[in-house]
This record gives C-alpha cells, sequence and structure tokens, in this order.
C-alpha cells in the first residue's frame, strides 16, 4: 500500500526533540526520505551533541524508514547548504522542509547587541536561509512544501519583543514565497506548536515568576500549567500540509496543539475612517483625531 510521501525528500530542523522529533517520525512514517537537522544543544542553545539527531534517525529506520541525520548549525547559510547537501547526496532534491529548529534566550530590551543576532539567526534568518537553498528548485521541479514554526509570541503576547518580531517576521516572510511561489506547485505555511516539550517545561518556572508578580492572570497561569499535549498531536496536521491534499493551502498560520487545530487571521484591513479625497478635501487636523480615532476607527 502506496503512503502519502513516497519519493519525497524531507529536511526537518530541530528534528532531535519534541515537535521537530514527532514531525519527522510522522513524515517518514509516510514514506519520506528524512533529513534529521539537530546540533544538539541544550534549551539555551547552548554546547553540541550528536545523539539528538542520531536517536531520531535510529527510531525512524528502526521502523522501516529512511533516514539520515544531519549535526550542522542552520543558523548559519553555511550549516544550511551542508543539511541541503546532504539530502541531495543520500536521498535527492529536497521536496519538504519543516523549519522547527529554537531555543530559549532573553529577549527584553536589556539585551545585547549578540543576542539580538543569535534570536535573529536562529529563528528567522534560518528560514531565509532554508528557502532559498530549496525553494527555487522546488518550484523549477514543480512540486514543494516549505512549512515554518512561529510562536504566539509573533502576536506580542509574551513579551520578549526580539522573539516576536523575530516570530513576526517567520510570518511575514513565509507569506512573501508563498505569494511569490503560488502557481509553482509550492506551498509557504507557518504554524505554532502547543507542545509539552523541554522547551516548555524550562519556561515553567519564569512563567511561575511571572504570575507571583502579578504579570499574568491566574486563568494563563493555569493555562500554562495544564500543559499543552504531546508532540506527537501536533505533527498529523504538520504532515498534512506536506502532502498532495494541501495543495491549495497557501500563505496560511494554524496553531496546532492537543486536539485543536485553528487557523490565524490574516493581516487585513478591519476598520477606516474616511477623511476625503487628497485631491479635493485638506488632511486631518489633530483635534478632529482626537474625536474619530478612539470614536470611530479603534471602538
Amino acid at each position: 500500500m502506496s503512503k502519502r510521501l513516497d519519493g519525497k525528500v524531507a529536511l526537518v530542523t530541530g528534528g532531535g526533540n519534541g515537535v521537530g522529533k514527532a514531525v519527522a517520525l510522522s513524515l517518514a512514517a509516510q514514506g519520506a526520505s528524512v533529513v534529521v537537522n539537530d546540533l544538539g544543544t541544550s534549551e539555551q542553545a547552548e554546547g553540541a551533541n550528536r545523539g539528538a539527531a542520531d536517536v531520531t534517525v535510529q527510531e525512524i529506520v528502526a521502523a522501516g524508514g529512511k533516514a539520515v541525520p544531519s549535526y550542522d548549525s542552520i543558523a548559519t547559510s553555511e550549516g544550511v547548504r551542508n543539511a541541503v547537501g546532504i539530502a541531495e547526496y543520500e536521498f535527492g532534491p529536497v521536496d519538504i522542509v519543516v523549519a522547527c529548529a529554537g531555543a530559549l534566550f532573553p529577549g527584553d530590551l536589556t539585551a545585547t547587541d549578540d543576542t539580538w543576532h543569535r534570536f535573529i539567526d536562529l529563528f528567522l534568518a534560518q528560514k531565509f536561509f532554508l528557502a532559498r537553498a530549496t525553494v527555487p528548485g522546488m518550484a523549477e521541479r514543480g512540486w514543494g512544501r516549505f512549512i515554518t514554526v512561529t510562536s504566539e509570541g509573533a502576536r506580542g503576547t509574551l513579551g520578549n519583543p526580539i522573539f516576536a518580531a523575530a516570530m513576526g517576521g517567520v510570518i511575514s516572510l513565509t507569506k512573501a514565497i508563498a505569494n511569490d511561489y503560488q502557481g509553482h506547485g509550492v506551498t509557504a505555511n507557518s504554524f505554532n506548536p502547543g507542545a509539552a516539550t523541554r522547551l516548555y517545561h524550562a519556561t515553567i518556572a519564569s512563567w511561575e515568576e511571572k504570575h507571583a508578580a502579578g504579570e499574568i492572570t491566574d486563568e494563563m497561569w493555569e493555562a500554562i500549567k495544564a500543559g499543552p499535549g504531546p508532540a506527537s498531536y501536533v505533527a498529523p496536521m504538520v504532515t498534512w500540509l506536506a502532502t498532495d491534499a494541501a495543495a491549495q493551502t497557501n500563505g496560511q498560520v494554524f496553531s496546532i496543539g492537543g486536539g485543536t487545530v485553528a487557523k490565524w487571521s490574516s493581516f487585513d484591513v478591519v476598520k477606516s475612517i474616511y477623511r476625503g479625497d487628497h485631491r479635493t478635501t485638506p488632511e486631518w487636523t489633530l483635534d478632529e483625531l482626537d474625536q474619530v480615532v478612539p470614536g470611530g476607527l479603534l471602538s
């Protein structure tokens, strides 16, 4: 019996743990040959350990699938080229990219320049480097799936301005790729995963401190403590986005966790105020805006 991704080549970053691992296992179960990329750092992006990628590869192979590891840092363009090169050498051109790699950094307005660059390189530049290395080839062959991880943080609700900037940038980058390559058999979508991964567990103490300080509500703290569910619940929807069935799903953002899949709204104009044509009416006065912005635009 054929599987939905037979003959496809997938590259999954962050594939040694959590959501990335669950996705790699799921893609392989549907017949994809998978390059499992993971530098093997700690939750704080420190050190390196080949064991993370190796364990995922071993599980895929033991289940009858095809997989090889990549230990490259995909926060660099060179690392991405190496990871893509491994895929091409072992299996052929990359058809599916799922960019899951991430870590925990302090990203408030006291962060150093170095922290800013590390954050942007890992969370945002990673996706650009991956797209540059794979999406044009997908378009030439007439089929491809580019899938990126974003976060609730993109909406600014978690604070951490650098993280918010990076995750919001991921959404815009992905939507632009979707727009540029529509009609070429390539789709690009993002997802916000809700899963009880090691990164989730590493943040619990900080959220408890925020709750104690009154920075988050009791309801939000209770939801955080309850946990979002296992990573395996995220993988099916991500895998579906990589199949032919999702050919018309493009430029979307989904929240996936537990038993829920939700689609985020697009960046649409939701309300306007009208002064009149600029050729026949004067510009707004501040006194006018005092009235119409709160009462008309923001109400």
